[in-house]
């Protein structure tokens, strides 16, 4: 489902200062080998004190929904687990684009978050034909483009984006 990319899209802009502003973040949908389970693997960077930039990846276990485009998602985050809804808020019709909103909590952490990422194939901004779908698509979860972060990206072939047995 990957295609001829080793990701699924490329975080363009987030809404949540804490999480969606790290450099290069490629989001990996996939399916896992045993039946019914889907895994999702943010790889990033992050940049340390002395300004080095590091490859860092999660690895969630996802769960459908019982509504269509709603997703549970969990992961164990340094010894603690998180637990997040995402919905599919809207996406281009060839997935070239997404719009997915997400509200989580790491409760033994005392620790809520929400937000949502733009994410498009290639990390770049797609035609402005579609911004309207784009700023209506950020509209359904309460979000204004303005109050965006928007991701740096830049070509980085050597990117650890195998995929995780499950």
């Amino acid at each position: 489902w990957l295609g001829k990319e080793r990701h699924s899209w490329k975080v363009v802009t987030g809404q949540n200062a804490a999480y969606d502003i790290f450099p290069n973040q490629h989001q990996i949908f996939y399916r896992g080998k045993r039946k019914r389970s889907f895994w999702y693997d943010p790889v990033f960077q992050a940049r340390k004190f002395d300004g080095e930039l590091v490859w860092r990846r999660r690895h969630y276990r996802v769960r459908r929904g019982k509504v269509p485009g709603t997703f549970y998602f969990s992961v164990l985050d340094n010894g603690v687990i998180s637990n997040e809804f995402w919905r599919i808020a809207d996406a281009a019709d060839d997935l070239s684009w997404t719009v997915l909103y997400y509200a989580g909590a790491a409760s033994a952490a005392g620790q809520a978050y929400t937000g949502a990422v733009f994410a498009t194939r290639d990390g770049q901004w797609p035609a402005e034909s579609e911004f309207a779908r784009v700023e209506a698509a950020h509209a359904k979860c309460g979000i204004k483009l303005w109050e965006l972060f928007e991701v740096e990206n830049y070509p980085c072939p050597d990117a650890p984006l195998g995929l995780l047995d499950d």
